[in-house]
């Protein structure tokens, strides 16, 4: 062979080793780098869990991807074995974060396709909305409210029902007296007390709250109404009511509630009632008070007319208190009985005009000078349009002016006929005629209430009204009450303008007719 020859098959056989050699050292490379991978991807991990997160390997990019790939995968084995080492430290904030979102159901309740709270949160729930809607809806009826006595009926109920207690008291604070005072004690009549005197009396001096469990154990408590009502107080829950300017105005009282002693909740329901209830507390005051300057004023004018003619005096407070037993009897409103109670006070105010020379006369009046007296109806409307009366009394100048207008229309100042003439100035003609009856006048004695029925049924129809004189007749029991209450206020014997019946022929067409059956029976 030649040396050519001899060379080019060495060359072929070292090409075929070294072919063999790269195949052998290919098929053991992949098993050592796969073991190399995994013990460094232990050790890393190791590391991780030691020091932290690992920083970047150095020469850690000048791997190839299939280096990279070895390295992240792990056995089934490696992976449970890592789920267990890291699975208590992702537990514990799974549990706080569901304890937290359990807090945030309780609070704003459940979600929808969640799961349902415990009975005892959706009751609570259910008992805290409840109590919310109560609230919520005491405070509007508590601001539509304005006379007092109607208020403080619905703050003591409004109490037994939010608190579920027995009893409910709610005292006002008297200051210019310095007492403590209730129109509205539920199950108890109306009760007044100094300031600082028992549990509310204290409550009223100091401002502060008292929640006792068992009365009896308090010093302060006073057993008197307990044993002469035979009630049994147990525990007590007593809250002051605050004015706008800080001062205590009055008193909420809640007595035995049912189930066991006040609490806390209890105190808070108690505190956010009784912060509505004094602004409407001192609304239905200044009204009140608006309402008494009110009726001091026409009072004063009624009383301003009598005083001039000693014959009627008291005139107008009786027609006042008639007027209102007849109105009531008549199934009025209390606005409407108001009213006619006002008209009745005013009813004779045009007489301030007339000159005591003609007021005073105790005989005949001529024809001129009764048809001076009978202006005193016309102008009693004149002066009262000059007052500013409130939008629910503007009719009391009207009714005032109209109670001489006759049924037939033959009375005056108008000649007004049935319906033309308000009620209410029918229910005044009609009181006016009864206190005339029924009282003594300078031309009769006062008549028996036989004999004053008799004459007003005689006047039926034609003078007065039919429905009315009806009424008259419903009340008589209150009517005769009345009379005895007010006979203090009868004109006297030697009073000045009285007269005697001789001195009565000539006197107006509705005198006369009053007076014949008294001169008959002299």
């Amino acid at each position: 062979m030649s040396d050519d020859k001899r060379r080019n098959s060495d060359r072929r056989g070292d090409d075929r080793r070294a072919a063999e050699r790269r195949a052998e050292a290919e098929r053991r490379t992949p098993a050592r780098r796969a073991g190399k991978d995994r013990r460094a991807g232990k050790d890393r991990r190791a590391g991780k869990d030691r020091r932290g997160p690992a920083s970047k390997a150095p020469g850690r990019d000048a791997r190839s991807g299939a280096d990279r790939r070895n390295g992240q995968r792990r056995s089934g084995a490696d992976r449970r074995a890592t789920g267990r080492r890291n699975g208590p430290r992702r537990e514990a904030p799974r549990r706080n974060d569901q304890r937290r979102a359990g807090e945030r159901r309780e609070r704003s309740g459940p979600t929808p396709g969640g799961p349902e709270p415990s009975s005892d949160v959706r009751a609570r729930q259910i008992t805290d909305t409840g109590r919310l809607a109560l609230i919520l809806g005491v405070t509007r009826q508590l601001m539509s409210v304005t006379d007092l006595g109607a208020l403080l009926r619905l703050m003591a109920n409004a109490t037994t029902t939010l608190l579920d207690c027995d009893r409910a008291t709610v005292f006002l604070v008297d200051l210019e007296k310095g007492e403590v005072w209730s129109k509205v004690a539920l199950g108890a009549g109306e009760i007044r007390f100094p300031v600082g005197r028992g549990i509310a009396g204290a409550v009223a001096a100091t401002g502060e709250t008292i929640n006792i469990p068992d009365a009896y154990a308090d010093p302060r408590f006073n057993p008197e109404p307990d044993r002469a009502s035979g009630y049994r107080t147990q525990s007590l829950l007593t809250f002051p009511m605050t004015g706008h300017d800080g001062r205590v105005i009055g008193v909420f009282q809640a007595v035995n509630k049912r189930g066991g002693p006040f609490d806390e909740e209890d105190e808070a329901t108690l505190a956010s009632l009784a912060a509505s209830a004094a602004v409407s507390v001192e609304n239905a005051q200044l009204v009140d008070a608006q309402r008494q300057l009110w009726i001091s004023l026409v009072e004063t004018l009624a009383v301003t007319v009598d005083a001039r003619d000693q014959q009627t005096a008291g005139h107008s407070r009786r027609v006042t208190r008639y007027a209102e037993v007849i109105a009531k009897a008549m199934g009025l409103s209390d606005a409407e009985v108001e009213r006619v109670r006002t008209a009745g006070l005013l009813h004779d105010y045009g007489k301030i005009a007339v000159r005591d020379r003609f007021l005073q006369k105790a005989g005949k009046l001529d024809d001129a000078e009764f048809a001076y007296m009978k202006a005193h109806a016309e102008k009693t409307g004149e002066f009262l349009e000059h007052l500013r009366f409130p939008s629910d009394m503007r009719d009391v100048p009207l009714m005032a002016a109209q109670h001489h207008e006759r049924m037939d229309g033959k009375g005056y100042p108008n000649g007004l006929a049935g319906d033309q003439i308000h009620m209410g100035a029918r229910i005044v003609a009609a009181a006016d005629v009864f206190d005339a009856l029924t009282a003594p006048r300078y031309y009769k004695p006062a008549y028996p209430i036989d004999k004053t029925l008799e004459i007003m049924d005689g006047m039926g129809g034609n003078h007065l009204d039919t429905a009315v004189l009806a009424a008259v007749h419903g009340a008589l029991p209150q009517l005769l009450e009345t009379v005895e209450e007010l006979k203090v206020t009868w004109p006297k014997p030697g009073d000045e303008g009285m007269g005697s019946v001789q001195e009565a022929a000539g006197l107006s067409e509705r005198d006369q007719a009053l007076a014949k059956p008294a001169a008959g029976a002299a």
